[in-house]
This record gives structure tokens, C-alpha cells and sequence, in this order.
């Protein structure tokens, strides 16, 4: 399916926004949006970033999409992810929230 160049500069413009957060973050950008996989160093840990402005919500499809298409089977697949007017979500294995969640009760 081809995308319209709307669809196109929607996305880029989303995943920019993602960007802009992981950076408030404390985050590192390994990659340029747009430019294939979007990287992310944030804590010690390497996210896939699959970011996604949709208004039909295909969660488990972009799941996979992640996992799939990761380079290092290290790197924390997520999605983030909006609807029109809403905040931004994010979508993991619960095994790296766990992981995330207990090294922070670690520090």
C-alpha cells in the first residue's frame, strides 16, 4: 500500500515528537528519524522505536513490525504510539518493563 505524502510528513513529524521526548529524557538519538530504524539509548538500555500517528490502532501488528525489524536482539523493541489529540503511549515486552522496573528499585 502507498502511503500519500500527507501520511508521510505525518509520520515523520510523529516520530520527531518522539524524538523530542526521548531527548527531554536524557536520551540519546542513535539515528535520524525517517531514516530507517529509529534508535534510542536512554539508561543504559537500546530501544527500536517504531513510532506510529494513526487513527486505527493495529497494536499487535506494529509489535511485531519491532520485534521483527530490530538489528540486535538486545535492543528494547517499543512502540509509541497516538491518536489524533492524545498523549503518546508506549507498547513493550512486559519482560524489558520488568527488567527496566527492577533495575531502577536496583539504583
Amino acid at each position: 500500500m502507498t502511503r500519500s505524502p500527507h501520511s508521510r510528513r505525518k509520520g515523520v513529524r510523529g516520530e520527531r515528537e518522539v524524538t523530542l521526548a526521548f531527548e527531554a529524557a536524557g536520551g540519546k538519538v542513535l539515528n535520524l528519524e525517517g531514516q530507517g530504524d529509529q534508535l534510542v539509548e536512554l539508561n543504559d538500555w537500546v530501544f527500536h522505536v517504531e513510532s506510529k500517528r494513526q487513527e486505527v490502532i493495529q497494536i499487535e501488528k506494529w509489535c511485531h513490525q519491532a520485534e521483527t525489524e530490530r538489528a540486535r536482539d538486545f535492543y528494547v523493541p517499543v512502540v509509541v504510539w497516538r491518536r489524533s489529540r492524545q498523549p503518546w503511549r508506549a507498547t513493550l515486552p512486559l519482560a524489558a518493563f520488568l527488567d527496566m522496573a527492577s533495575d531502577g528499585l536496583a539504583e
